[in-house]
């Protein structure tokens, strides 16, 4: 379709038809004000109008938003999963059986969760990068940002408050190799989120001029 539009703006130009009369016509023959302005730019200029980082913001979001529930689920379920093994290395002989048993439905529901949402992660990453990669204006994209800017605020929540349970704890006197295993996990996975992402901003491809 939008050959058939592009080959009558040129003919209509070889007549010496100017564009606004053109335009004209072609709005009275229904076509779309987008489609006609595209017409007659890509007939009048050498190099295409550049497109904002933002546009088809749908698909994008769609895969960022994606991309990032995946981090946090499998974040989650992994912290999940090292703490029942920190529990099952040094019991607690308060809880007993019950909950042994309840750890085992959190193990398996855990590793689910794994199994299902970090290859998403791996893959759907490389795809961004890859498209970062190919156009860097999408780098500068707003959805981008602001889900790696809530992202960087979660894992420093989590990091803070990993300080302050330590220091507490510290304080109170009751540290013990259980309590500094599970301080470490989450010092560790947020810790690895945090300078993955305020490193990815850091280093976004330069705008082009």
């Amino acid at each position: 379709m939008k050959e058939r539009i592009a080959s009558f703006v040129a003919h209509a130009r070889s007549k010496g038809m100017d564009h606004a009369t053109i335009r004209m016509l072609l709005l009275d023959a229904g076509w779309g004000e987008r489609d006609i302005i595209e017409a007659l730019t890509a007939e009048s200029l050498e190099m295409s109008v550049p497109v904002p980082p933002d546009r088809g913001g749908a698909r994008e979001a769609f895969l960022h938003l994606i991309t990032f529930v995946a981090l946090y689920v499998t974040s989650i379920s992994l912290i999940v999963l090292f703490f029942t093994f920190i529990n099952r290395l040094f019991p607690d002989p308060a809880f007993g059986i019950i909950s042994q048993t309840n750890d085992n439905v959190g193990i398996r529901f855990a590793m689910a969760a794994v199994i299902v949402t970090y290859p998403m992660l791996i893959l759907l990453s490389k795809r961004l990068l890859k498209e970062i990669s190919d156009a860097p204006e999408k780098a500068f994209s707003a959805v981008r940002r602001w889900l790696t800017y809530l992202t960087l605020f979660l894992a420093a929540l989590a990091l803070i408050g990993d300080g302050i349970t330590l220091l507490f704890n510290l304080l109170q006197g009751e540290l013990s190799i259980r309590f500094l295993l599970k301080v470490i996990v989450v010092l560790v996975i947020a810790g690895l989120i945090f300078s993955y992402y305020f490193l990815s901003l850091r280093h976004a491809p330069a705008e082009q001029s």
